[in-house]
């Protein structure tokens, strides 16, 4: 995860430094935007097995959106993505050799706040504002060699395991993102976009929030960061286009 994060600010960077952009006050877009996200899931839920190390877990992104730019320092953007998380899982449990998948598939919407500053003296837009995940499905894949019995064989099945998820998860989602314009008047972008969310709930529903086989119980909860590309088009008259801000 350390890895995919330099390389995604050293990317952002780079392309921050190197091309000219502008924006367009007082104009609506529609965005279509891609993306791939490294997703965590803070605390597993081993259903009363012996926990295991966490593994490196990649998840696409993809849908359209749009936004507004009430003037030359603020906007307001809405999106409707389809997004996958979850957490892989890879190690020795209970003296076996174990690996564990967990998939979540989301319908995500996040709504944000934009405001342009100065970083590097140059203009980027800081976004930030509620992410709604609803759960479209949940799938675990499991597989283990050797080792004792666990607990709870049954938590550990395979197939989809929806009802052991929360049907709406809340996060809060926070992005740096950078417009460059593509033809002469500005009416189409390039969005590149550094974005990462926080889950504020317990993903586990109440009936599968079991404990640890030390006792306690500590709620799961999803985040992500990664990189979004997309196009905007401005959907706006040619009269308010300005193209010289």
């Amino acid at each position: 995860m350390k890895k995919f994060l330099f390389y995604s600010v050293t990317l952002f960077l780079l392309l921050h430094a190197t091309i000219a952009n502008a924006q367009v006050p007082k104009s609506k877009w529609i965005n279509v935007i891609a993306g791939i996200n490294s997703p965590l899931m803070i605390c597993q839920n081993a259903y009363g097995n012996p926990e295991f190390e966490y593994f490196p877990t990649l998840g696409l992104t993809g849908g359209a959106g749009m936004s507004y730019f009430i003037n030359t320092e603020w906007g307001v953007n809405g999106s409707l993505l389809a997004t996958k998380m979850g957490q892989n899982y890879k190690g020795v449990q209970s003296g076996g050799d174990a690996e564990r998948k967990v998939k979540l598939f989301y319908l995500e919407v996040p709504l944000s706040v934009m405001k342009k500053v100065l970083i590097i003296n140059k203009p980027v837009w800081l976004s930030w504002g509620p992410d709604f995940f609803f759960l479209l499905n949940a799938k675990q894949e499991y597989q283990r060699t050797g080792g004792n019995p666990l607990p709870n064989e049954e938590g550990m099945a395979e197939d989809e395991v929806n009802e052991r998820y929360k049907p709406l998860d809340v996060s809060l989602n926070l992005a740096v993102s950078q417009f460059y314009k593509l033809n002469e008047a500005g009416t189409n972008m390039l969005l590149i976009s550094f974005n990462t969310s926080f889950g504020l709930t317990d993903i586990n529903s109440s009936e599968y929030k079991t404990p640890q086989p030390d006792g306690t119980y500590s709620g799961s909860h999803n985040y992500y960061m990664g990189i979004k590309v997309g196009l905007m088009l401005n959907t706006s008259r040619k009269d308010k286009w300005d193209s010289s801000f």
